[in-house]
This record gives C-alpha cells, structure tokens and sequence, in this order.
C-alpha cells in the first residue's frame, strides 16, 4: 500500500533518532559528571588560596612587627 512506505520510513527515522538520543543522553552525562568535578576542583582550589592567603597576611604581620622591634632596638642601641 502506499501509505505503508512513509510510516515504515518514520519508523526508521525513530528508530535512529533514539539511538542517537541515548548516546547524545550517554555524552550529556558525562559532561555533566566532568563539570562538577570541575566545580569542585575551583572550590577546592579557592579554600586552598584563602587558607595561603591568610597566612601570608600572618607572616606580613611577623615580619611588620619584627621591623618595629628592630627599628626600636636599633634606636635604643644608638642612644647608649
């Protein structure tokens, strides 16, 4: 019959499109895994750069009021 010919074609077109559907699913999958192992690695990555920077905020400090002290020292030895 004619009218068989175009639903067997769109019967087949399905059959392809849902292939494709469960690998395009299979690759959407994966990108959605691989970034939020990204996402992860930027938090990580953040905690680790704000933990080093408050650190170098203490050892500023140190070395700031191991400046003053020399200075003072340096100023009470002069004035012996």
């Amino acid at each position: 019959m004619p009218g068989e010919a175009p639903a067997a074609g769109i019967a087949a077109e399905a059959a392809t499109a849902c292939a494709n559907c469960s690998t395009l699913q299979q690759n959407l999958n994966e990108y959605v895994a691989a970034l939020i192992a990204l996402k992860q690695k930027i938090i990580d990555t953040d905690c680790l750069l704000t933990e080093y920077q408050q650190k170098c905020n203490d050892i500023l400090c140190f070395c700031i009021t191991l400046n003053v002290l020399n200075t003072e020292h340096v100023n009470i030895s002069f004035d012996r």
